[in-house]
C-alpha cells in the first residue's frame, strides 16, 4: 500500500468493497482493523475468504476480532484484545465488536459481561445502546441491573433500547421494571414495554398490558400531574399491589409532589421490594421528599430500610432531614431487634 492514509470512511459509506479487501494487507494495524470490521457481516464466500486470513494477524487486537467472528471467545488472550478495543478504539470499531459479540447468541461468560458492561460506561450514546443490545442478544443475565438502571436515563433513546434488551433477557427480575416502564413519558418507550411484556409472555407480563383496571391506571398514570398524582394516592390507599412497579417508576417523576405521594405510598404498603429505589429518593434534591422517604422506610420492618435510614441519619446535608431520619432509625431498630431481626 501507499504512504497515504486511506480515506476509509468514505470506502465504507460507499460499500466500496474492492477498496476495502486491499485495505486488509494495509501496513497500519489500525487500517486493516477498520477494513475488516466494514466487511465483516458479508456473506459472499471470497470476502470471508480474504476475511480469515486476519485470524493470523501479527496485531493481537486485529487478530482478536478476526476469532471473534470466526472462532470461539474462551481464549483469555483474545477477550483482553476485545476489551482494549472497547476501551481504545474508534467508536466505529467499538460498534462493529459489539455487534460481533451479539452475534455469538447466549453465553454465561462473566468475562464477555465486563466487556459489555464497560461499554455501556463509553460517553458515546450510539456505543451504549450497541453494548444493550449486545447484553439482550446474549442473555448476559449479569447485565440485568445496569439496564434496569438505564430505565432512569435521560435519554429516551437509551431508555427504550434498555427496556428492550430487558425483554430479551426475560427474567422474572425484569418484568417489575418493564410493567413500570409501561408509565414512561416518552411514547417510545411505553410502545417497547408493551411489546417486551408480550414477548416475555408470564401471566404476570401479559396481565398488564390486557387487564382492563390496570390499563386504566397505567392510562391515568401517564395523564397530568393532577391525575398522575391523585392516583398515585389511590394505588396507596387501597394497596393495589399489582401497582407496585408503576409507584417505583413515579419515584422518578419530574414533579416533586408525585415523587412525594408515591413514596408515602409504598410507606403505606410495607413494600420491601421497593425499599432500593425508595433509597434512591434519599439523593432527592428536595429536602421535603426526602423527609417524606424517611416516614416512609420507617415502616417497612426490614433491614434494608434501616440501612437507608442510617445513611440519611448521617450524610444527609439538610439537619431536619438528619433529625428526622435518626428518630426513624432508633424507632425501626428496636422494633427489629425486638423481633430478633436485627442484623450483628
Amino acid at each position: 500500500m501507499g504512504l497515504f492514509t486511506p480515506n476509509i470512511e468514505k470506502l465504507i459509506d460507499n460499500d466500496d468493497v474492492e477498496g476495502l479487501l486491499k485495505l486488509l494487507s494495509h501496513r497500519k494495524s489500525d487500517i486493516r482493523l477498520q477494513a475488516f470490521l466494514a466487511l465483516s457481516r458479508k456473506k459472499d464466500q471470497t470476502i470471508i475468504e480474504n476475511l480469515k486470513t486476519l485470524l493470523k494477524d501479527p496485531d493481537p487486537k486485529v487478530q482478536a476480532v478476526a476469532t471473534l467472528r470466526f472462532g470461539e471467545l474462551e481464549k483469555a488472550n483474545i477477550l483482553s484484545n476485545i476489551r482494549r478495543i472497547i476501551l481504545n478504539g474508534t467508536q466505529r470499531e467499538k460498534i462493529e465488536a459489539l455487534r460481533l459479540i451479539a452475534s455469538k447468541g447466549k453465553t454465561e461468560n462473566p468475562e464477555i459481561s465486563k466487556i459489555l458492561y464497560l461499554a455501556l460506561q463509553d460517553k458515546r450514546q450510539l456505543v451504549k445502546i450497541e453494548a444493550m443490545r449486545a447484553m439482550g442478544a446474549v442473555k448476559d443475565i449479569y447485565s440485568e441491573k445496569h439496564l434496569i438502571d438505564m430505565l432512569e436515563d435521560k435519554s429516551s433513546y437509551i431508555r427504550t433500547e434498555a427496556v428492550k434488551a430487558l425483554g430479551d433477557l426475560a427474567t422474572e427480575t425484569c418484568v417489575d421494571p418493564i410493567i413500570g416502564s409501561l408509565i414512561d413519558n416518552h411514547h417510545d418507550v411505553r410502545k417497547a414495554a408493551q411489546d417486551a411484556l408480550k414477548k416475555i409472555g408470564t401471566s404476570k407480563a401479559l396481565n398488564a398490558v390486557h387487564d382492563a383496571p390496570f390499563m386504566l391506571l397505567v392510562k391515568r398514570m401517564t395523564e397530568g400531574e393532577a391525575v398522575r398524582r391523585e392516583t398515585t394516592i389511590q394505588i396507596g390507599v387501597k394497596r393495589i399491589r399489582e401497582a407496585v412497579p408503576l409507584l417505583q417508576k413515579a419515584c422518578f417523576d419530574e414533579y416533586k409532589n408525585i415523587r412525594m405521594e408515591a413514596v408515602k405510598a409504598l410507606g403505606l404498603m410495607r413494600e420491601k421490594s421497593a425499599v432500593p429505589t425508595m433509597i434512591k429518593l434519599l439523593d432527592d434534591p428536595f429536602f421535603d421528599v426526602r423527609i417524606e422517604t424517611v416516614r416512609a422506610l420507617e415502616k417497612i420492618f426490614d433491614y434494608s430500610a434501616l440501612l437507608g435510614l442510617d445513611k440519611a441519619m448521617k450524610t444527609d446535608k439538610n439537619r431536619v432531614v438528619r433529625n428526622e431520619a435518626q428518630k426513624a432509625y432508633y424507632s425501626l431498630k428496636s422494633r427489629l431487634e425486638a423481633a430478633g431481626m436485627q442484623n450483628s
